[in-house]
């Protein structure tokens, strides 16, 4: 009976994963925005819901960090998205941690390199605390994944959602403040929140490459410890 229940689920995981991935594909931000906005007073609700569940299911977090700031503006859209994107990180680590654990430690053998998966390992106490504060704050690192590989790791869930909720806080601004300039296009809150957005990427982008540097400057720091 465990094994069909276990099996029922996955099945059903594997058929809203299809189902969302074809969403995201079709879907812009202006379309999810309209859709929100018809919904009229639930509107809030509606967006949180969907900031809670869709990203489980692989949808892109930025379609919908866009949307919000478009419907909401750069306030009440950080509230609502930061609201919703920590419901989401806790749904997702008990998910990996209690629900679909071996089908976690594929995905993510498949999806992340062997010198992240070590690393990832260690990822308790302290250390763990801080990496994952980074690692939340690297565009380039994918929301979704982070959650789901945390769950395996030794992290405590009380650190996890502190550490989360630091770590979300730079990036839910920045996406949001590009959604809420979007029809604003050209003028100089436009370009300021672009500028934003390319400041967070070259910092994050250092310190990803300080977490995890190519074999190259590894070898380039052991001639120079060797010196």
């Amino acid at each position: 009976m465990k094994k069909r229940k276990k099996l029922l689920f996955l099945l059903v995981a594997a058929a809203v994963i299809l189902l969302v991935w074809g969403l995201s594909t079709l879907i812009t931000p202006q379309q999810l925005q309209q859709a929100l906005a018809s919904t009229g007073a639930l509107a809030p609700v509606c967006y949180m819901g969907l900031f809670v569940l869709l990203p489980a299911f692989f949808f892109p977090v930025a379609v919908l960090a866009l949307a919000g700031g478009l419907l909401f503006g750069l306030w009440w859209g950080s509230v609502y998205t930061f609201i919703g994107a920590l419901l989401n990180c806790a749904l997702m680590f008990w998910l990996s941690r209690n629900v679909g654990r071996s089908q976690v430690q594929r995905l993510v053998a498949r999806k992340l390199s062997a010198q992240w998966q070590q690393r990832l390992q260690l990822a308790s106490g302290k250390e763990g605390f801080v990496l994952l504060i980074i690692l939340r704050l690297i565009p380039a690192v994918p929301y979704n994944l982070i959650n789901y590989t945390f769950g395996l790791t030794e992290i405590s869930f009380s650190s996890y959602m502190l550490a989360s909720a630091i770590g979300i806080i730079p990036g839910t601004f920045i996406f949001i403040n590009i959604g809420d300039k979007t029809l604003e296009a050209g003028s100089p809150s436009f370009w300021l929140a672009i500028v934003l957005l390319i400041l967070l990427l070259a910092v994050t982008g250092a310190l990803g490459k300080k977490l995890f540097p190519s074999q190259k400057q590894k070898d380039t720091q052991k001639i120079g410890e060797q010196k």
